[in-house]
């Protein structure tokens, strides 16, 4: 079995078993870390199991933690490492409770029958290693031991500084990815060779190391690696929690044989007091060779320098090392040199201009894993899809954006309601809100009411950490138009070129990358770009890109190349396809049409004349149809060209040209004719023309031969033509039906009607039944409307 993963085990077990809720719950919360998916259910199968069970854990409990813990080794080093300084940190407690409680000499009157070759102490009192007394008879020996206050261990369970855990001694744990190490490599400070220098005197002759700084500037790693880099890897580490009593250092040191030792004392601060690191037990460390490292934040320094007597006694004689949050040139340098070998590196150097490099480094896994959590729908959703947006338009390109455009990029993740004001600023505020001291999610851009994501969190999504997918499509043109709206034409090719990049080789699998990328491309301005994306998708069966793509070649002239594209985009419905389509075909009959009837095809001449006529062109439609009856289409064409003389008002020429369609048999020619001859006063002979036409089964000789009827006074049988030119489908017969039943107020029978040419949108029919109904109620009498004939 792995020793080292035995001793472990053992110790978590034996914690497990005696039911210290304190361990339990960091077990709880690291596992809660791990990338390891059966972490937390296993351990707390064990925690649930074996708590409060002392006689089993050797056995059974420990054996399981072995096998949580070798799992959790092989992959996920960091809460490894975690779990590791859990284990040694119970252990050490456990150690210290259950050490034998060193006695005071016994008293001479209780043991008056001592053995008499026994030496005694007698009439005085034990401190620290001085002993007082009254007699002490039998020769003169020194005696070393704990005084009763003290639970520190023995040197020898101090762990050795080449086995020790950089992060248990303080120095903040960075994010990692894939195997890399626990810690990025070091980069040299411009304090490093005064720090070497003060930490190998202390080494020879003890005394205090104090490096001291702002909040995340590096001070705990950059003291770790002037004490790694300085002592012996034998050496022996006390890292004392805050508050520790050190009283009895002293006499624990005084016991460690010939092993060196080393006090570390991370956030200083937290071990001053009559119980802790005071100028005596300093003096006493010193004389014992033991040097004392420590680390203190500016304003804690300068409180405790300068404001209290007992710690300036113990802060005057030590020169600190300060350390900065900028970096120097020469540091960037030596960053910059280093960071091609971890990603870690690289994110901070290039982000060193926004960010300190240790902050960046530190703070960031503290603010990946509070986003990730704030997903759930109870802590804060829509602050996590806010810095997301951010994260996302900065991998885009775009580093700082409006709050309206995060507002808006925000609803792309999920199917999700729209925020109201008030949640966003709230979602806002959390995102923004100062972490650590040092910074929020998101930060304050340049420009007033900007923001943009921590630099962290946006290399930990160009990294692929886990919480991070793809940038949603449709985030790429919001992110065009952000950089576009500040006029910037190197950004708006900056997010051009990602999107080509990122886009491009998704192409062959999402339609929509292609659509996309050619909607980037037109808005820029290069159409032929645009083109080319949309053809590749229009190809591969998308409708919404054929209809761009043909819109595109319509626009440049290319009637013919366009026509397939539009026809697809036509088919799914898109409305200005469908127009553009028929323009296109309507152009193209023209072309074609024209051929043929200059080559002497009638039918050509014909249908020509009929677009010319539809696009308002009578004079061209005329001539076309005259080459139509030339090529012996006399009387199809005759109607149309006498409708072209009657629309002049040439009844004369109208008239010969209906005539023509009349004797060919054209039955909607005699009721045109009709309208001619009641024109030129000849009423007799449209009578019986409309009459002609209506009794062939023609809606507009139905609804004309009806009006006749009703002129002449014959309603009744007006009535039965309007409805015969209804069932025609005559739009005006059912209205005149109407209005002839009203005159004889069969109202009932008038409303029913009226009904019809409503039903067939008839324009009037609205307003008579308004008219029927007061007149139904007052009697008053409603207008007659002038019969028209069509």
């Amino acid at each position: 079995m792995d020793a080292e993963l035995g001793s472990l085990a053992e110790a978590l077990g034996r914690g497990i078993a005696e039911g210290s809720p304190d361990l339990n719950a960091l077990l709880s919360d690291t596992a809660s870390r791990s990338v390891v998916p059966s972490l937390v259910p296993r351990l707390k199968q064990v925690l649930t199991r074996f708590q409060g069970k002392s006689g089993d854990w050797s056995l059974v409990a420990a054996q399981d933690m072995f096998e949580i813990l070798r799992l959790v080794r092989s992959r996920d080093a960091v809460v490894y490492e975690e779990l590791k300084v859990i284990a040694e940190a119970f252990a050490e407690d456990e150690r210290a409770r259950t050490a034998p409680v060193p006695q005071r000499a016994p008293d001479t009157a209780t043991y008056a029958d001592t053995a008499t070759n026994a030496n005694t102490v007698s009439g005085g009192t034990f401190n620290e290693l001085v002993v007082q007394a009254g007699s002490i008879p039998g020769g003169v020996h020194t005696y070393y031991g704990q005084t009763p206050h003290s639970g520190l261990p023995r040197v020898a369970d101090w762990p050795q500084l080449d086995r020790a855990s950089a992060i248990a001694l303080g120095v903040r744990r960075p994010r990692r990815i894939a195997d890399e190490r626990p810690l990025p490599r070091y980069v040299a400070r411009d304090c490093d060779p005064a720090l070497d220098a003060q930490v190998r005197a202390a080494a020879r002759e003890g005394g205090l190391v104090l490096v001291t700084g702002e909040p995340l500037s590096g001070k705990t790693r950059t003291l770790w690696a002037a004490l790694f880099t300085n002592l012996s890897g034998t050496t022996r580490i006390l890292h004392p929690a805050p508050g520790t009593d050190l009283r009895g250092l002293t006499a624990v040191l005084w016991a460690r044989g010939d092993a060196e030792c080393v006090l570390w004392l991370d956030d200083l601060d937290g071990h001053l007091g009559e119980h802790g690191l005071t100028a005596a037990l300093l003096a006493e460390l010193a004389r014992l060779r033991v040097p004392v490292l420590a680390t203190m934040s500016d304003e804690a320094y300068d409180a405790h320098r300068f404001g209290s007597p007992a710690h300036t006694r113990l802060l005057s004689g030590v020169d600190p090392v300060e350390l900065g949050a900028e970096w120097s040139p020469a540091e960037v340098e030596r960053l910059a040199a280093a960071a091609p070998d971890d990603l870690r590196l690289a994110g901070a150097y290039a982000h060193r201009v926004r960010h300190s490099t240790p902050a960046y480094l530190s703070v960031g896994p503290e603010l990946l894993g509070e986003w990730r959590r704030a997903r759930r729908p109870n802590a804060h959703p829509l602050g996590h899809r806010l810095v997301l947006a951010a994260i996302d338009l900065a991998r885009c390109g775009v580093d700082e954006v409006p709050a309206d455009v995060l507002r808006g990029a925000s609803d792309l993740y999920g199917d999700v309601a729209p925020a109201s004001s008030e949640e966003f600023d709230q979602a806002l505020e959390w995102a923004s809100g100062i972490r650590h001291g040092t910074t929020g999610m998101l930060v304050p851009g340049a420009e007033g009411g900007t923001w943009r994501a921590y630099g962290s969190l946006v290399e930990d999504a160009r990294d692929e950490l886990p919480g991070f997918g793809p940038v949603p499509f449709d985030l790429w043109p919001l992110a065009v138009e952000a950089v576009r709206c500040d006029d910037d034409p190197e950004a708006v090719s900056g997010v051009l070129d990602r999107a080509r990049a990122v886009l491009g080789p998704e192409a062959d699998e999402h339609q929509e990358a292609l659509l996309i990328l050619g909607g980037i491309e037109e808005e820029n301005g290069d159409e032929a770009a645009a083109a080319a994306w949309y053809r590749r998708a229009a190809d591969a069966g998308g409708s919404k890109a054929a209809s761009r793509l043909g819109r595109l070649l319509y626009n440049w002239g290319e009637s013919a190349e366009a026509a397939p594209y539009l026809e697809k985009g036509a088919e799914e419905g898109d409305v200005e396809a469908q127009r553009m389509l028929g323009i296109v075909l309507a152009d193209r009959s023209v072309h074609w049409l024209r051929l043929a009837a200059d080559g002497d095809d009638g039918v050509a001449a014909l249908r020509l004349g009929d677009l010319r006529r539809g696009e308002g062109d009578l004079q061209d439609a005329l001539d076309w149809y005259r080459v139509a009856a030339e090529q012996g289409l006399q009387t199809t064409v005759a109607p149309r060209i006498g409708a072209v003389f009657h629309e002049w008002h040439d009844y004369r020429e109208a008239e010969k040209w209906y005539r023509i369609a009349v004797e060919a048999g054209d039955q909607a020619a005699a009721n045109d004719l009709g309208l001619v001859l009641e024109n030129r006063k000849a009423m007799k002979e449209a009578a019986l023309l409309f009459q002609q036409s209506a009794e062939s089964g023609n809606p507009t000789g139905a609804h004309n031969y009806g009006i006749v009827l009703e002129d002449r006074g014959e309603p009744k049988e007006a009535r039965v033509w309007f409805a015969r030119a209804h069932e025609l489908g005559d739009y005006a017969g059912a209205f005149l039906l109407g209005r002839s039943l009203m005159r004889e107020k069969r109202y009932d029978e008038a409303e029913e009607w009226f009904r019809k040419a409503q039903d067939m949108g008839h324009h009037d029919a609205g307003r008579e039944l308004t008219d029927l109904r007061a007149e139904r109620g007052d009697g008053r009498s409603a207008g007659t409307p002038d019969t028209v004939k069509e």
